[in-house]
């Protein structure tokens, strides 16, 4: 989800916002707040459970893993994608290799990947492993998105040469900034160190030994899978669900940054992983006590959400290695949230509590994340009555009028206006140093963009101001229309820029990072 756009609904929201009433978090509760989540955002599919220790207090599952077969429901064993929580995956196969000595949290990534190079010489050098994992690499947030969303399948190759040319938008270390492309780095520093492909290393240390026999590493696994859910979503003002077009199903190159699938049972073993501090369900230690710490270890401090601050009385939050960490209601607080493009997850932990809640579901909406936290808050205190489901469909509905009012950018005949230009003048091809190529193209309807990366990106050109066009993608489900504008030196085009039209495009999209330069 877009944060700015999600923290601003959310401030909006919470003068008005009501409050449940106090409920501990039993398997009843539970079980009463998994069917408000469902019937509260039209949950396709969702799978929910919830650990206390060694023992599973509730795990349930509902919906359909399709809406086109209506008649086949998730079950406990069903498949889901569950986006950036396959992050701790990711840095705890780290931390068993610095276990086994193979390597450090400190090392440079050089020493791993001789090829890894910044824009700038000196952060080269400086950069660690440990910076790949914690999102404090100067880098704009969502850094080269681009390159993954919503349907590219870069190699790790392509990922390399094009991060040497983002400029960064803070200084090395100084700022929180999401980053996907790290991870994917991460998961080639793992490859190497190991000797070994990233998805082996996962299913060798991770997956057998915890016996999480249901997860896939790799998404075109996980899509082959008889078992795995078809993921969803619905355009601005759409009420039902549809399926993805698999295009968007993200390359397994991605896969250490957000593209592991696992049953809900698997995920609940994973928790129990952590309640129990590195140790697996036969009593063998995986992971020593000092990564277990090191990978909860705060690094970067994040902004507190207004959500966070009203509901959970939170006062801090920072990024470890995988993990958030934060107050919450008083209480130690470990977790991370994961969206794509048709599915969101939550895992959150009160290790001090010892008790867990994962939630998967296979549709974009706020759904997970709201039932999560309300669980979390149920148990780690119920008299405060924080009403995280029913804020959250709040601000899910309020960000879905404005990215309706928002996709109308261009389409009305008030709005549209002749191009100042004959339209030859913009035609030709467009170069970006870390992004590459995009075309401007006449076609029998008009001005086209083609963006090279991307089949679903190449959308008919619409002007609304002098030397301003609106991209308007075909597939409205992206919500990710973007304004095009074209930079006019002495009466010639030299260039474009490029902005999503709405707060609620997701950071992804992360278009205003292009500065295209036109190839005579």
């Amino acid at each position: 989800m877009t944060r700015t756009a999600y923290a601003a609904a959310a401030t909006a929201l919470l003068l008005g916002s009501a409050t449940a009433s106090a409920q501990e978090l039993t398997a009843e509760r539970a079980s009463a707040a998994a069917r408000q989540a469902v019937e509260d955002f039209d949950v396709t599919g969702l799978s929910v459970a919830v650990v206390k220790g060694d023992e599973i207090v509730f795990m349930n599952s509902y919906g359909v893993r399709d809406v086109r077969q209506p008649d086949v429901p998730v079950t406990t064993d069903t498949i889901f994608p569950f986006a950036s929580v396959s992050k701790a995956f990711t840095t705890t196969a780290i931390a068993m290799l610095v276990d086994d000595g193979v390597m450090d949290w400190d090392d440079p990534v050089r020493d791993f990947i001789p090829e890894f190079e910044m824009s700038d010489p000196y952060i080269t050098a400086e950069f660690s492993v440990r910076d790949l994992v914690t999102h404090r690499s100067g880098l704009p947030l969502g850094a080269g998105d681009l390159l993954v969303f919503p349907d590219g399948k870069p190699e790790v190759s392509d990922i390399l040469a094009a991060i040497r040319n983002i400029p960064p938008a803070t200084s090395f270390r100084s700022e929180y900034a999401y980053d996907n492309l790290m991870y994917i780095i991460a998961g080639e520093v793992v490859a190497r160190a190991a000797g070994q492909p990233w998805h082996d290393v996962i299913d060798d240390r991770i997956f057998t030994p915890l016996g999480m026999d249901s997860c896939e590493a790799l998404p075109s696994e996980a899509a082959a899978a008889e078992n795995t859910v078809t993921q969803h979503t619905r355009a601005p003002g759409q009420t039902e669900a549809v399926p993805i077009d698999p295009l968007y199903i993200i390359g397994d190159s991605t896969s250490p940054a957000g593209g592991l699938s696992c049953s809900i049972a698997d995920l609940a073993t994973w928790a129990q992983f952590w309640l129990n501090e590195g140790v697996g369900p036969d009593g063998e230690r995986l992971l020593s006590e000092g990564q277990v710490a090191e990978l909860w270890s705060p690094v970067t401090p994040q902004s507190v959400s207004p959500l966070l601050a009203q509901l959970a009385d939170s006062h801090f939050s920072l990024y470890a290695h995988g993990w958030s960490v934060r107050d919450f209601h008083g209480e130690y607080f470990v977790g991370h949230s994961g969206g794509l493009l048709g599915a969101s997850s939550y895992l959150g932990l009160l290790p001090d509590q010892d008790i867990a809640v994962v939630v998967t579901s296979n549709v974009s909406t706020y759904a997970s994340t709201a039932l999560a936290l309300q669980l979390l808050s149920d148990a780690a205190a119920p008299e405060a009555e924080a009403d995280w489901l029913g804020l959250l469909q709040s601000v899910y509905a309020a960000n879905r009028e404005t990215a309706l009012e928002d996709s109308g950018a261009g389409e009305t005949a008030d709005v549209a206006i002749e191009p100042v230009r004959d339209l030859d003048d913009y035609s030709g091809e467009y170069i970006d140093p870390w992004y590459g190529l995009v075309t401007i193209e006449q076609r029998e309807d008009g001005l086209f963009i083609d963006m090279s990366r991307s089949e679903v990106l190449d959308a008919p050109l619409i002007a609304v101001a002098p030397d301003r066009f609106v991209a308007r993608w075909p597939d409205r489900s992206l919500n990710a229309d973007a304004y095009v504008d074209f930079t006019v030196e002495d009466g010639q085009v030299t260039g474009m820029t490029m902005q999503a039209v709405s707060e609620t495009t997701d950071f992804s999209f992360d278009f205003h990072d292009l500065d295209f330069t036109k190839r005579d």
